[in-house]
């Protein structure tokens, strides 16, 4: 068989063996739901395999003076407000947040969807500080500045509460620097829930809270991973946080 003969009968042999297959695969929903339930199920057995391992490592690192620090009781100095979104890890502003940070994460990070939380985290913990910590592409932000009435009914309610949702214009898309300065817009409204509701631990001075951004993605561009402080206890002005006795030395 000459060459070019052969590559045509090739193809053609190969087609009809894929139009074949991707026959009987399309003909078979159990075939495609097995492939996609297999799929899943392999990515949980490598997360939890994963997820052992590294606990292993972190067991090993970690000496018997380590745990002692904290096996009785918890002393954190930071209660944190955070959203869920796993591009946020907590060792992005502390390398050893055990005893150190108490941690309280939902979309948004929104003060009224945890309020039971923060409460024990100031009041019972006593903690000096509370940080709002919002995050640049922050997807709820994005949800809720736009059409979400598709969404189910526990999620259409929070972010019913997200301050960017009321008296917005909802449009399909916006600009790196709406969604940025939505995501601040929201620090700034849960700030101003926390501090009404923590109004006398702020003015005693038993409570600073503090609202920050956390930019993976360099939108303020001042660095990737970068942190940024955005308010302290309802202040925006950064010159005038800077001198806020807390920030000394600080920014």
């Amino acid at each position: 068989m000459l060459r070019r003969e052969f590559i045509r009968f090739f193809s053609v042999a190969s087609a009809a063996v894929a139009a074949t297959a991707s026959s009987a695969f399309a003909s078979s929903p159990a075939s495609r739901d097995n492939f996609v339930i297999s799929d899943i199920r392999d990515k949980s057995n490598k997360m939890l395999s994963e997820i052992m391992k590294s606990n292993e490592y972190y067991k090993k690192t970690k000496t018997y003076s380590f745990f002692q620090g904290f096996v009785a009781s918890q002393a954190p100095r930071v209660t944190l407000v955070a959203c869920s979104d796993s591009r946020f890890q907590v060792a992005a502003i502390d390398d050893t947040p055990e005893n150190d940070i108490f941690v309280i994460r939902n979309i948004g990070n929104q003060f009224s969807s945890n309020m039971g939380s923060v409460e024990y985290g100031v009041h019972h913990l006593h903690t000096p500080l509370l940080v709002i910590l919002g995050h640049s592409r922050c997807g709820a932000i994005k949800a809720a500045m736009s059409d979400y009435s598709g969404e189910g009914a526990s999620i259409r309610k929070e972010l019913d509460s997200l301050s960017v949702s009321i008296n917005k214009a909802k449009k399909a898309s916006y600009s790196k620097d709406e969604w940025l300065n939505g995501v601040v817009s929201n620090v700034h409204q849960q700030v101003a829930f926390a501090k009404s509701e923590f109004a006398e631990a702020v003015e005693s001075g038993k409570l600073t809270i503090v609202g920050m951004v956390y930019d993976f993605a360099n939108d303020f561009r001042d660095g990737y991973g970068k942190v940024k402080v955005v308010n302290a206890n309802g202040e925006t002005d950064l010159n005038k946080i800077k001198e806020m006795p807390v920030f000394r030395g600080v920014l």
